[in-house]
Parts: structure tokens; C-alpha cells; sequence
């Protein structure tokens, strides 16, 4: 089954306000970085925030040429669909793009998903923080923390340590061994 882990940033508080995404793929036992895009957030939602630009370096004049989310969404909704999607907080990836659906006009895509939050948690319980950022380092995978390419790519990487971990290849059976939910979208 194909694994695809998602990460986006946004400009402020509003999920809606998506300014970039990043898309990693774990496919029979493939792993690549498969989709990066800033995005121009729509009008009603395009206010950039300084704390938000303060986390991920992202400025309004970065994406003032970048694709729109509807631009993107006929990018990314394809490695989505099929895919048993995953991201680190998924409620706010989801969140995310259920919102920025709902903004322009989009269908927002039927999906599978996990946390690996709640992953770590179940496999990793000893650890006082399961934050993406101390998740990569406990596993020593590298990371560009609030780059959205490269967030979906430790992402991916802790399912693919914990499949190591675990023995477990088949993602549905490693994920109820650890005791984790998949919900949908």
C-alpha cells in the first residue's frame, strides 16, 4: 500500500491560508520526495502573520508568482487518493486541506489517514516530547524543521523506522500492532 505523508505551512491562523505544501511517498519500499509547491493563499486568507513567518520563513513576496491552492490541488490530490495519507498533528494537516477545499471551491478528497504523533506516542511512550522536530532527532533523520518538504519527509521516515522497529512491512498491520487509529477525511 502506498504511504503518503503531507505537511502544509500557513500564513495565519486560518487553516485556509495555506502558503506551501510538501508531499513524501513510500511506495513497495520506495521512499522519494514526491510534490513541493509554496502557494499563493487566496485573497480572504492571504494576511501573513509574523509569528507564522517567524516559524517557517515564508514572506508574502515569496509567493506572489506561486501557484494558487486550485493550481495545487489538481497536483496533489492524485498522490493523495489511493494512498494511506500521513502526517505529524495530522488534525492540522487536515484540517488544512479540508479548509482550503471548502475556500475555493474544490472537492475535499476522501482519505485514509494516521498520525504519527499518536504513532510515536504508542511506540515511543518513554520519550517526554513526540514533537516532529524531537521525533527526527530521537531517530536521527534529518531535518529542516517548518519546511514543509522537508517535515513530510521525517514523517514518512518515523513510519519507516517504526516499520523497521516493529518487523511490521504492511502499514495497516504495523499500525494496529501499535495501536493506531486510521481515520478519514
Amino acid at each position: 500500500m502506498k504511504i503518503a505523508a503531507i505537511d502544509f505551512e500557513t500564513a495565519n491562523n486560518s487553516p485556509a491560508s495555506v502558503c506551501s505544501v510538501g508531499i513524501s511517498v513510500l511506495e513497495d519500499g520506495c521512499a522519494e520526495e514526491a510534490y513541493y509547491s509554496l502557494i499563493r493563499p487566496e485573497a480572504n486568507v492571504s494576511r501573513f502573520l509574523w509569528q507564522n513567518i517567524q516559524i517557517h520563513g515564508i514572506h508574502p513576496e515569496d509567493v506572489v508568482n506561486a501557484p494558487s491552492f486550485a493550481e495545487v490541488y489538481r497536483d496533489i490530490v492524485p498522490l493523495l487518493e489511493g494512498s494511506l495519507v500521513t502526517a505529524h498533528n495530522a488534525r492540522f494537516d487536515m484540517g488544512c486541506l479540508k479548509a482550503a477545499c471548502l475556500n475555493t471551491g474544490r472537492r475535499v478528497p476522501y482519505l485514509r489517514y494516521f498520525d504519527t504523533v499518536e504513532l510515536s506516542r504508542r511506540v515511543f511512550p518513554q520519550l517526554a516530547h513526540h514533537r516532529l522536530n524531537d521525533m527526527c532527532s530521537y531517530l536521527n533523520i534529518e531535518l529542516d524543521h517548518h519546511n514543509a518538504m522537508s517535515d513530510s519527509w521525517g514523517c514518512l521516515m518515523i513510519v519507516a523506522k517504526v516499520m523497521d522497529l516493529t518487523g511490521i512491512y504492511d502499514v495497516s498491520e504495523m499500525l494496529d500492532a501499535c495501536r493506531t487509529r486510521i481515520c478519514t477525511l
